[in-house]
């Protein structure tokens, strides 16, 4: 009986450590895809009964539409802007815009670091969409992975954020490049 005992406890020992390591490793949520409220677009977030976007009026009647759901240690996010009656016809104009945005955002969100922006993203399903990303960390230590999108009649800011970097990059990019608008 004894040696039975000591045979199972390596195996318990193993058995134990798999499953407070995986505990610490990071699980993908599922996502699903999601009409954005009357808006046409649509987008990959995690799978949530609780998901709903607020629509708002910007001060020139456009149309905003925010979303923002947890997953884990993490919450995804997005912001969509229909402009209302102009559009940006100029990549230096949206260019512009969306910087503009993007450090309003900043402001917002008390943002107390940047990594910088990194243009040139181009969404594969939308050629007319020009996309930055960047990297910040928000006043409660909070890190964002952020990529917004730019086209001529809107915009789409789409944020992970949470206590740590990202841990997923093929996840992140999913999310963030999974939307049409």
């Amino acid at each position: 009986m004894r040696t039975r005992t000591l045979l199972l406890l390596p195996a318990l020992l193993l058995s134990a450590m798999n499953f407070a390591q995986s505990d610490d490793e990071f699980h993908a949520p599922r996502f699903v895809k999601y009409p954005v409220g009357e808006s046409g677009a649509s987008v990959y977030f995690p799978e949530s009964e609780d998901l709903v976007f607020d629509l708002s009026y910007s001060e020139d009647s456009s149309k905003i539409f925010t979303g923002d759901v947890p997953a884990g240690d993490f919450h995804y996010a997005l912001i969509l802007v229909q402009f209302e009656g102009f559009t940006f016809d100029t990549e230096e104009e949206r260019d512009a815009l969306l910087v503009s945005y993007l450090d309003h955002l900043q402001s917002t969100y008390s943002i107390v670091s940047s990594a910088g922006y990194g243009k040139g993203h181009r969404l594969a399903r939308d050629e007319s969409a020009e996309g930055i990303i960047d990297f910040w960390l928000d006043e409660d230590g909070d890190e964002w992975s952020v990529k917004a999108w730019v086209k001529p009649t809107g915009i789409a800011v789409m944020c992970i954020y949470g206590p740590e970097s990202f841990p997923n990059p093929s996840v992140s990019e999913f999310f963030f490049n999974g939307i049409t608008f």
